[in-house]
């Protein structure tokens, strides 16, 4: 396996255990029901399974289409910035997942793209492509997660 597709994989893996940090540990953490009920539970799956599906197939494309691989860096970076940068700022607390969208996928990303820019897996174009993709994804993400906590805050409106 060459270093390109390790670097893919690898950033694959750190969004994977974003996710898990940003859904399953909150979830064992207000419910704390017994490892079996939290790993095989069947919403969270059906709510992050496709997630994972997602990075799994882009990681699998990877630099055979520089744009779709380049959705893996672009969407960690903004939705670590946006979610977890920008939600915890507002909210004045950190969301869960902020330590390892912070720690792991700003790093990792921006590494990602120094590797791939050095290594010439990107054509100007394509880098531009996939990084609009990739923030539009995350300012979608950012509005869902916006508008769900505007609505806790505010149930009857």
């Amino acid at each position: 396996m060459d270093t390109a597709t390790v670097a893919i994989w690898l950033a694959a893996a750190a969004l994977i255990v974003h996710t898990i940090e940003e859904a399953w540990l909150p979830y064992y953490q207000e419910f704390k029901p017994s490892w079996r009920s939290l790993i095989f539970n069947r919403s969270l799956f059906l709510e992050h399974g496709p997630i994972f599906a997602f990075v799994i197939v882009l990681a699998i494309i990877g630099w055979r289409s520089p744009v779709i691989g380049g959705l893996l860096p672009a969407i960690s970076l903004t939705h670590a910035l946006l979610d977890h940068g920008g939600l915890s700022w507002k909210s004045r607390s950190l969301r869960p997942g902020s330590w390892t969208g912070i720690f792991l996928l700003i790093p990792i990303s921006i590494w990602l793209y120094i590797f791939s820019v050095s290594n010439n897996l990107f054509e100007l174009h394509e880098l531009l492509i996939s990084g609009v993709i990739g923030t539009a994804i995350s300012v979608w993400l950012f509005w869902m997660v916006d508008q769900e906590l505007k609505n806790r805050s505010h149930p009857h409106q």
